[in-house]
């Protein structure tokens, strides 16, 4: 599978290693790329399972906030994180497409992001696992920036819509990727040959026959579909560019709320937050789910809020 994915990704197979998804290859780079005494900078509302496993490498997660402008969406300030480096930062954690804010980095952005890891000497981990799921112009990976310093993290379960397969991917920097492949034995070992022989098989027949124009046109009549709803309930959505998760405002509904007497699961935007204070009404609501769900769900919300006036 190593060689699919390198002729796939445009890297030499040997700087493949595979993992049992991309949690696994997230968590094999943390053990791998910091410890104790260490910092591992990342942009707040953050991933959920980028603080635990710094924190159980024993490195020390720093956040840095983006802004949400109520009208331009989602933003991040390249100087407050220049100014969040210390001696003790180790790598930048990356994650475009972004869960949960959708966001993708701009060319000029990444350049910024760049500079900054060379500046300091800064290893990047680039969680890219929505890299064929996004919206408009196609996202520039950091990796094709920054090859010397920077690690990707794909899916095969994002990519091929077969979450259950649990199968991912790890792209090193040229002549490192023995080393990650040595730690990932200490992990769960292997992640299931059949599985990884299917995926093989599908990746270049998914690139070759339209499989992901096909699912970004999908997801993009479904976000159409739930956007549109939202902000007809009175709500604030701020669109993703990447994901198939959108946030959205409404200064009356709390995740709580809508789970116990709407009958419609979201996720509350404090979930994304561990040191800064998430904005108020935040929610980052799914749209991998049928249009017959999303209906329905659009339904119940405006019974829910009929019901509230």
């Amino acid at each position: 599978m190593a060689t699919t994915l390198g002729a796939d990704l445009g890297v030499d197979g040997a700087d493949i290693t595979v993992t049992c998804g991309a949690t696994e290859a997230l968590d094999v780079l943390a053990l791998s790329l910091y410890g104790p005494g260490d910092e591992v900078l990342m942009l707040e509302p953050v991933f959920d399972v980028y603080i635990p496993q710094a924190r159980l490498a024993g490195a020390t997660p720093v956040t840095v906030p983006m802004r949400l402008d109520p009208v331009t969406g989602w933003s991040f300030d390249p100087g407050a994180l220049g100014a969040a480096v210390t001696p003790r930062t180790r790598a930048l954690l990356l994650n475009s497409p972004f869960n949960p804010t959708g966001t993708v980095f701009t060319p000029d952005e990444l350049a910024d992001i760049v500079a900054l890891a060379r500046q300091h000497d800064l290893w990047i981990i680039s969680d890219e696992v929505y890299d064929e799921l996004y919206f408009g112009e196609r996202p520039v990976s950091v990796r094709t920036l920054a090859p010397e310093r920077t690690f990707t993290v794909g899916s095969a379960g994002k990519r091929l819509e077969a979450t259950g397969w649990r199968v991912g991917w790890i792209a090193a920097p040229p002549g490192l990727g023995a080393g990650l492949s040595g730690m990932r034995q200490l992990t769960s070992f292997c992640s299931p040959a059949p599985l990884q022989a299917a995926v093989a098989a599908a990746l270049p027949i998914a690139r070759q026959d339209g499989f992901y124009d096909t699912l970004r046109a999908g997801y993009a009549e479904r976000l159409a579909l739930l956007s549109g709803g939202l902000r007809d309930l009175g709500a604030s959505v701020f669109e993703p560019r990447g994901t198939y998760f959108l946030t959205a405002r409404h200064t009356h509904w709390t995740a709580g709320s809508l789970v116990e007497q709407a009958g419609v699961a979201v996720i509350p935007g404090e979930a994304f937050y561990v040191r800064h204070t998430a904005p108020q009404g935040l929610l980052r609501v799914a749209f991998c789910k049928s249009t017959e769900d999303i209906h329905l769900a659009l339904e119940r919300l405006e019974r829910y809020v009929r019901s509230q006036s």
